[in-house]
């Protein structure tokens, strides 16, 4: 009975053999974020007893989909594993970093008397909130805001995203309101007295207007690379009119400018009342990028095998793909590509083939999927820095008896 019993076993094993371990896709949309966003990890694995993705997410289903919110650049690793074979693919999500920007931080008016408001305005990206002290706090990175100080307020904007911090300043000065005259009493005996005539006139007061005061002009960073900013602050007093050239214009007597300049360039602040006009300059220089050479590419590896038309017996389970070292190459990727019968194609011509990325070493050894037994492949390098060379010729075998040159063109893409 027990060697009945093994037999039907034994024949259904033969009849129905456990499927392969088999990953159709795992890939990411979008593959490049910012910060805050989320991308949306898919996947679909067949003949697998157990599937998990790294870093963070664990075990999970055979096929679905998953939500991720990186915060850094993630490479998210899927492995399927069954019948004691492993099958692994690798996505990757992009966290691009958006610079840290105060574009603008004033108020209008600048000046008010008591009991007025003055409505604070700015304008920052790159963070998710900022801050304005003294006594406001936490603010969306974006709006206006009502105050009414008592006095003559310097208000600080800060904002930071990580390690990077900016801050700007403004100032709304409140005005004191002017005492009244104080009354002059002339004794009565003054009054009684007759003009004398040979007295020399009184001295005639002139009241001179003082000059408008420059507190502070400055440029943050005065020295950036091309294509970054600079931040222009000034601080005035006194003053009927500013401005500042450049295309900038007209501003108040406090506040806060980005800058782009795209070459080394003087900034002039002109103030004006009624006794005239002062001017400061400020010169925030731009450092031409550097000129020395991008890295060159690394070569195209050789390919050693399957060779291009090898044929691989039936019983052969899976096929390991061989090339020779790079000079200065530090990982090296495949791209494995199965011919799909019923369509006549290349599943690459149709929809995606396989790629596995950041292999060490000069071989990959992968197993031939159930009903597919036409491959094609081809190998290429990535430099220190990241560059990828150029991609091998495709080079097509077969897991059975037969020619594969039926198959289709199989020149590089």
């Amino acid at each position: 009975m027990l060697g009945t019993i093994l037999s039907i076993a034994i024949a259904f094993k033969v009849l129905f053999p456990a499927s392969a371990v088999g990953i159709s896709f795992f890939d990411a949309g979008p593959d490049i974020i910012e910060p805050g966003e989320s991308s949306v990890l898919s996947w679909e694995v067949s003949g697998a007893d157990n599937v998990t993705i790294e870093p963070d997410l664990g075990a999970v289903n055979s096929s679905g989909s998953l939500s991720v919110f990186p915060s850094e650049t993630t490479t998210y690793k899927l492995i399927a594993t069954g019948d004691g074979k492993e099958k692994v693919a690798m996505c990757t999500v992009t966290v691009e970093e958006q610079d840290l920007l105060i574009s603008s931080f004033d108020a209008s008016p600048d000046s008010i008397s008591p009991g007025e408001r003055a409505v604070l305005n700015w304008h920052v990206s790159g963070v998710s909130n900022v801050t304005i002290e003294p006594d406001i706090g936490t603010l969306e990175p974006a709006g206006t805001l009502n105050v009414s100080p008592t006095a003559t307020t310097s208000y600080k904007l800060t904002a930071s995203n990580g390690d990077k911090e900016d801050v700007a300043y403004c100032t709304v000065t409140v005005e004191e309101s002017p005492l009244p005259p104080e009354e002059k009493t002339v004794p009565s005996e003054e009054k009684a007295l007759p003009p004398a005539d040979n007295l020399p006139a009184p001295e005639e007061e002139q009241a001179q207007k003082d000059l408008p005061s420059i507190v502070s002009f400055n440029a943050d960073p005065d020295v950036i690379a091309k294509g970054e900013s600079s931040n222009l602050t000034w601080n005035v007093s006194e003053a009927a009119d500013i401005s500042i050239d450049q295309r900038i214009g007209p501003v108040s007597l406090t506040g806060s400018q980005r800058i782009f300049p795209e070459k080394t360039t003087t900034y002039t602040l002109i103030a004006t009342n009624e006794a005239g006009s002062v001017s400061a300059s400020k010169m925030v220089y731009v450092e031409e990028p550097s000129t020395s050479p991008s890295p060159s590419a690394v070569s195209v590896p050789e390919q050693v095998s399957p060779a291009n038309g090898e044929v691989f017996d039936n019983s052969t389970a899976q096929a390991t793909l061989k090339w020779k070292t790079v000079s200065g190459a530090v990982s090296y990727s495949v791209e494995i590509d199965s011919y799909d019968s019923s369509t006549g194609k290349w599943l690459s011509e149709s929809s995606r083939s396989d790629v596995v990325s950041g292999i060490p070493g000069i071989s990959y050894s992968f197993e031939f999927d159930e009903g597919v037994n036409q491959y094609r492949w081809r190998v290429w390098a990535s430099g220190s820095e990241g560059v990828e060379g150029k991609k091998s010729e495709w080079w097509a075998f077969s897991s059975q008896a037969g020619s594969v040159t039926e198959t289709g063109n199989t020149s590089a893409a």
